[in-house]
Order: structure tokens, then C-alpha cells, then sequence
């Protein structure tokens, strides 16, 4: 990989604060300068909206928006900066390339619209072309090109444009799976190499954890986790969080050494000295540590949960059981089981069995909401 050209912009400080009543939208953010977000939560949560509210395809019904110092959105002093003003430049699902200009072209576009002379922005392009490795599309029409290639001028064409900020809007989620990999470490090389502000909306647990510095996750129009990524996806305290990571949560409120539900499930564990009893707090757990019983186990797991399985799921040499516990208060959770030991148990969606868990397997955090 070819180094990529510095850039001549630096900062990328946003501060927004917006309301959109008809989505539900109400949020309230800081970005540092040369930070990456990835941006998570289920479908409609808002991230896609949050995205639109600072690239300005969308007006907040209340709020205010700066990057860089510079007021973008103020609704109440009737302030509305238009999209291409904004040094924001949005990266789709789709490239969305010019598709009567060659590669070249549609990189030189944003150095042109900017002002630079043709010459300039046809060295600006080589030069971006070269970092995406993708000098050899130059004189190509997007037609010519795959999914993968196309993405990757797309990159070069965001990048070209010098944006303050920018944000990618699940760039890889259109990608075959063989050719997202090699994408991501393309993200991953520039976004380090020239240390460019960006929110990333993903639901891909991997391009959180290689791409980000911080996770955010949205759940209907507010932010219900933040904080570092290996934080976040290690000690998840929002459901969408703890089923993107692969682990169980279990929220309710701190009691003596563990978590009590509203349904009466109580869970013991290692509590984080931060809980406060009587105060929302989540037990997290792996599935690797989840035991399947036939009957109530004996002995030294101090969680027992009386469960219905509602799915098998095979996973390589392991199985993974999804179930439902029987107050129907602790949402979906999951066992890890060799094959030999769902077929010994014989277990088949709708069957009623337990799952005990060890204290010392369970990690008790604060919850965010």
C-alpha cells in the first residue's frame, strides 16, 4: 500500500445538539479532532439520521451544530449552512460514482468544485488514486469497474475533497464478504495515515473494533452507550451492544453481589465498584460460560435460569443455543455447546432445560440508561 498524501485540513471537532420531533431524534455530541466513532444500534435507532443532521440533508427542528468552531445548523437564530459548504463529505453503501467520468475524474472533483486548477486536482487525484491502490482504474468509467473497485475510488473521492469530517455510512455493507476485509484494512491505513475525523455506521462487530477509537450506541433517537471501543465491546451495557459482541446481558438493578431484575430474576456476580446499589446496572457473561442442564445442576454455580430453547445455531465445531428464560424477562441467551453435547441433551427449539452459570464468569457494570 502506497502512502497516503497528508492533508492540508486539520481538526474535525464537531459539537452537535439536535432534536427531530418526527423521528424521535434527540442527541447530544462531541468528537474530537482525528477521532473515529463507529456508530451502532439496530435499525431505525437514528444513526443514519445523525449522519444526515451534520451532512445537512436533514433540518433538526431544534439545535445547534459546529465543526471546527464554525456554526453549521442554529435553529434558533435561524443559521443553516448548505451541504457542500460544510467540509463534510458522506460515503454511502453505494460509491455512487459519476458514471459519465472515468475513475480519474471523479476523484478530481471535489479539488475542482473547490476551486483548483485542472492541473492541480489531476495530481491531487494520482496522488489519492495511488493511496487506495487503484491507480491502474484511472481512465475507467465506473461500468468497468467491481463492486470493490468502485468503493475504493469512492474513498479516494471523499478524501480528495479535504473534508473536516467524514462519514461513512456502512461504505462495506454492499460489499461481497471477500472483498470487505480488504477494505477495511484500506479504512483502517487511511484514516491513521492522515488522522481524519470520521463516524462510522456499522453493524459489523469488526469494523468497530479495528476502525474505531470510540463506540456509540443509538437506541430509538438517544444515545445509550459511549465510550472506548474495547470498552464497549468488552463490557457492553446495552443490549444491542452485548448481542453485537457475542455475549449475554442480563440489565436490572444492583442488590448484594448481583443484579435483580424486574421479573424477579436475580444473578450473582463480580460487581464493578463504580455500582451503586438500587441504581440500573447489567450482568454480562459469556456464552462459553453458560452450562446446559436437564434438570436444576447442584453444586457450585450460583446462577441458575430456567430456560426454553427457541434455536440451534451451528457455529463451526460448537453449537450455539438460543433461549428464552420462562418469566420471559431476561430477553434472548445463549449457550456454546459441542455438537456431542446438544445431541446427548437432545435438545430441539421449544425444549425446557437450564443453564447454570458460575459467579466468578459473571461481570456486573453500571448501566448507562
Amino acid at each position: 500500500m502506497n502512502g497516503s498524501p497528508a492533508s492540508g485540513r486539520s481538526l474535525g471537532a464537531l459539537e452537535l445538539r439536535a432534536q427531530l420531533d418526527e423521528r424521535g431524534i434527540d442527541l447530544e455530541l462531541q468528537v474530537r479532532p482525528g477521532e473515529v466513532i463507529a456508530l451502532l444500534g439496530a435499525n431505525g435507532a437514528g444513526k443514519s439520521t445523525l449522519l444526515s443532521l451534520i451532512s445537512g440533508l436533514i433540518r433538526p427542528d431544534a439545535g445547534r451544530i459546529t465543526l471546527d468552531g464554525k456554526v453549521l445548523v442554529d435553529v434558533e437564530r435561524g443559521v443553516w449552512v448548505p451541504s457542500h459548504h460544510r467540509g463534510v463529505v458522506l460515503l454511502a453503501q453505494q460509491a455512487l460514482l459519476f458514471p459519465h467520468l472515468t475513475a480519474a475524474a471523479n476523484v478530481a472533483f471535489g479539488p475542482r468544485s473547490k476551486g483548483g486548477s485542472r492541473k492541480d486536482a489531476k495530481a491531487e487525484a494520482a496522488r489519492w488514486l495511488a493511496a487506495v491502490d487503484a491507480t491502474e482504474f484511472a481512465e475507467r468509467r465506473p461500468v468497468q469497474l467491481s463492486g470493490g473497485q468502485a468503493q475504493r475510488i469512492a474513498i479516494a473521492r471523499a478524501l480528495a475533497a479535504d473534508p473536516a469530517l467524514l462519514l461513512l455510512d456502512e461504505p462495506m455493507a454492499a460489499l461481497d464478504v471477500a472483498v470487505a476485509p480488504a477494505l477495511r484494512q484500506l479504512l483502517r491505513k487511511v484514516l491513521r495515515d492522515t488522522g481524519r475525523t470520521a463516524l462510522l455506521v456499522t453493524h459489523d462487530l469488526i469494523d468497530a473494533l479495528s476502525l474505531a477509537d470510540r463506540v456509540i450506541v443509538l437506541d430509538a433517537g438517544r444515545i445509550v452507550e459511549d465510550g472506548p471501543s474495547r470498552t464497549v465491546l468488552s463490557q457492553p451495557r446495552s443490549p444491542f451492544a452485548a448481542r453485537l459482541a457475542g455475549v449475554n446481558l442480563i440489565a436490572g438493578t444492583t442488590g448484594t453481589h448481583g443484579v435483580l431484575t424486574p421479573d424477579g430474576v436475580r444473578l450473582q456476580g463480580i460487581t464493578d465498584a463504580t455500582c451503586t446499589t438500587g441504581e440500573p446496572a447489567v450482568a454480562v457473561f459469556s456464552p462459553a460460560a453458560v452450562a446446559v442442564h436437564l434438570t436444576p445442576p447442584t453444586g457450585s454455580p450460583r446462577n441458575h435460569l430456567a430456560v426454553t430453547v427457541t434455536e440451534l445455531e451451528p457455529r463451526g465445531e460448537l453449537i450455539r443455543v438460543h433461549a428464552a428464560d420462562t418469566t420471559g424477562g431476561t430477553g434472548d441467551l445463549i449457550a456454546d455447546v459441542t455438537a456431542a453435547s446438544a445431541a446427548d441433551l437432545d435438545l430441539v427449539p421449544g425444549k425446557q432445560v437450564h443453564y447454570a452459570i458460575k459467579a466468578t464468569e459473571v461481570q456486573i457494570y453500571p448501566a448507562a440508561w
